[in-house]
This record gives structure tokens, C-alpha cells and sequence, in this order.
């Protein structure tokens, strides 16, 4: 068995961009500390990362999509939210119709990405859209969870964009 110093096994370095990746984490905890559990801090730590890019336009350009993506997400995710509980609220998320209803209006969602002419958001918007719809349509409110859910990734692009601009 060969020693590790004989191997010749180089390490690269910590670079920024995992440094910058480290603190945007912790500065969406620390936000998430004062909205005292509003939110999913998750969300906010998956947009920040998103948005941790090699240089100042990838940034700016995956904030973008990113907020437009949740922007999209969100509203369809409301207008599921309403659709259900006012006019179907016999069904269930996870039975035919719930089902076929949400596939549906994800060509909405999808639909409307391409109409606006960011066709890159649309895997933002299904994953927000499928988020509310899907895994907290059972919530006692789930309309505050969507307005939670949009603040959240509003909170992770401006951390992870601030803290990749400034580079702290």
C-alpha cells in the first residue's frame, strides 16, 4: 500500500464561488432566523445558489430566470389554489382529476414562458407551480404558503446575487 505522499494527489483550492456559495447559505438562514419560520429556507438557500455564477452577467441572467420562473409559477399555482376551491373542491390532488387538472395547466405554464419569450424559465415555473400544487395544496392556507414560497426565492436571488456581486 502506497503512502498518500507518494501518490502525488493534489487538492485544488477552495475558490471563491464555494466560499461566496458557503455565506449566501448562512445569510438565508440569518434571514430566515428574523421571518421567525414564515418561510421555507430551503427555497431561499436553492435560489441564492442558482444564482452563484463565474461572472456578474451569468448572475444577473439567472436571477432573471429565476424570478421569472417563480413569477410564472406562482400565479398559476394561485390560480390552481382558487380553480380547486371554489369550483372543485371535491377533488384531491392525487386522484384523476386532480391529476389531469394540474398536468393540464402545466402546458399553461410552460405555455406562458414561451408566449413571453423566456423559454429558459420554464423549469422554474413547473417546479414553483408543482410545489404549491402538489405538496401543499393541503395546507390549512395554501395561499400564504405561495406567497411564502415566492418570497423566499425573491430572498435567495437577492442574497446570492448580492453576495456574488460584492463578493464578499
Amino acid at each position: 500500500m502506497k503512502r498518500l505522499k507518494e501518490l502525488h494527489v493534489e487538492f485544488p483550492r477552495i475558490g471563491m464561488r464555494i466560499i461566496k456559495s458557503a455565506i449566501a447559505v448562512l445569510l438565508c438562514f440569518v434571514v430566515d432566523y428574523y421571518r421567525n419560520g414564515a418561510g421555507i429556507v430551503f427555497y431561499s438557500q436553492l435560489s441564492a445558489l442558482w444564482c452563484m455564477q463565474a461572472t456578474r452577467e451569468s448572475t444577473i441572467k439567472n436571477a432573471k430566470q429565476r424570478m421569472i420562473g417563480t413569477f410564472i409559477g406562482t400565479f398559476y399555482g394561485f390560480l390552481y389554489i382558487v380553480i380547486k376551491q371554489l369550483f372543485l373542491p371535491q377533488i384531491g390532488s392525487y386522484d384523476f382529476a386532480g391529476s389531469v387538472l394540474i398536468s393540464l395547466m402545466i402546458v399553461f405554464v410552460i405555455y406562458t414562458s414561451v408566449i413571453i419569450k423566456k423559454k429558459q424559465a420554464s423549469y422554474f415555473s413547473c417546479v414553483v407551480f408543482l410545489s404549491i400544487v402538489v405538496n401543499h395544496i393541503g395546507d390549512s392556507n395554501p395561499y400564504l404558503f405561495a406567497c411564502n414560497r415566492f418570497l423566499d426565492t425573491v430572498i435567495g436571488i437577492a442574497i446570492g446575487v448580492l453576495v456574488n456581486i460584492l463578493g464578499f
